[in-house]
């Protein structure tokens, strides 16, 4: 295949062309937190052309639904041939819909509309909605993307930092 920059054709060099784009099928989980540090897990197709040998391999950016020009870096951690799957740590970023875009050695860009992200944390309800002002009314806080760790959760009713006893995801 001859390739040709400002209207100098060369030869000399092997140039492949793959006949489809190669494509990224899910990012696990698909919804996060803002504000925690969480490992993602990406599948790509099984039809992927090349082996998965070495996270050098890959490059990931984390890049807004809504404004292309916010973006942020991934750390890609591991990867498996064997599943087709890299492991991506997700550092936080703002609320919003996002994609990572991901580039692999050998292919270049991997399309990114399947690998979409929703980055929220939201509380969905309170019970009780009074309480004491001198504390010691147990409350229970519902949302999306909590941590399972307590100290994750910071929790503060007007000016007093409550006591977090038990925590899930949800």
């Amino acid at each position: 295949m001859s390739v040709t920059v400002n209207e100098v054709s060369n030869a000399d060099q092997t140039v492949m062309l793959l006949s489809t784009k190669q494509s990224g099928q899910t990012v696990s989980p698909n919804s996060i937190s803002p504000v925690l540090s969480t490992i993602l897990t990406v599948t790509l197709e099984s039809t992927y052309p090349e082996t998965l040998v070495s996270t050098s391999d890959f490059s990931a950016v984390l890049v807004s639904s809504d404004d292309p020009t916010i973006t942020r870096p991934l750390f890609v951690m591991s990867v498996d041939d064997a599943t087709k799957t890299l492991t991506i740590k997700f550092p936080g970023a703002e609320s919003g819909n996002y994609n990572i875009a991901l580039v692999g050695t050998g292919v270049g860009r991997i399309d990114k509309e399947p690998l979409a992200l929703t980055v929220i944390g939201q509380v969905t309800g309170i019970s009780p909605l009074t309480g004491s002002y001198l504390g010691g009314t147990l409350v229970t806080i519902d949302g999306v993307n909590f941590s399972n760790d307590p100290l994750d959760n910071p929790v503060k009713v007007g000016p007093y930092w409550c006591f977090v006893q038990t925590t899930t995801v949800d």
